[in-house]
């Protein structure tokens, strides 16, 4: 449930004595959304530490979380590849402190580090295959049946979240959340 990728934050880490200034640290609070939804993209992220919530919000003002993201997890790279506006915003759900860089800087990195490219492709192709079975499992089972699996997923990783993250997790109202938890 909560991604992480340690080797690309080790990748970071052995690259900022050559870097320099081109790679900076920015720290939001737990609450604080710091990329906005449908804005064009400066910066892109590494979470050094903290943690992290990508979401989508639609015109009738539901939320919908993507995913919950750790430390070594990149934010901004899709829109820095493709010269798009954000496709979501990311809230902080904890402390969360970043190494930044701006656009022009990675795709600097891309194109002239191998294993920087590299790992970026293995996050991208890791978040599809994310996807693809979070997709799935919300099509072949019910709410009923997915809620004790993400609830036994969270107690593994010792983090409680908000009814409201969860739902939104979900794809559901608190309501509904609230429903199935009282096993109705």
């Amino acid at each position: 449930m909560i991604q992480t990728n340690l080797d690309l934050l080790q990748l970071i880490h052995n690259m900022l004595p050559a870097a320099g200034a081109a790679i900076t640290i920015r720290q939001f609070d737990a609450g604080q959304r710091f990329i906005f939804q449908e804005q064009e993209i400066l910066q892109v992220y590494i979470i050094k530490s903290g943690l992290v919530k990508p979401l989508i919000t639609e015109e009738n003002g539901k939320e919908y979380i993507l995913e919950f993201l750790g430390e070594g997890e990149m934010l901004g790279e899709v829109e820095a590849i493709r010269g798009t506006k954000t496709v979501c915003s990311v809230d902080a759900v904890t402390p969360v402190v970043l190494y930044a860089m701006g656009v022009g800087q990675f795709q600097y990195f891309l194109q002239t580090i191998p294993a920087f490219n590299t790992l970026v492709l293995r996050l991208l192709a890791t978040r599809v295959a994310n996807s693809s079975v979070k997709m799935a499992r919300q099509q072949l089972y019910t709410m009923a049946e997915l809620l004790p699996q993400l609830q036994k997923m969270l107690a593994a990783q010792q983090i409680e979240f908000t009814k409201q993250d969860l739902a939104g997790y979900m794809g559901i109202s608190v309501r509904s959340l609230n429903r199935l938890l009282k096993g109705e």
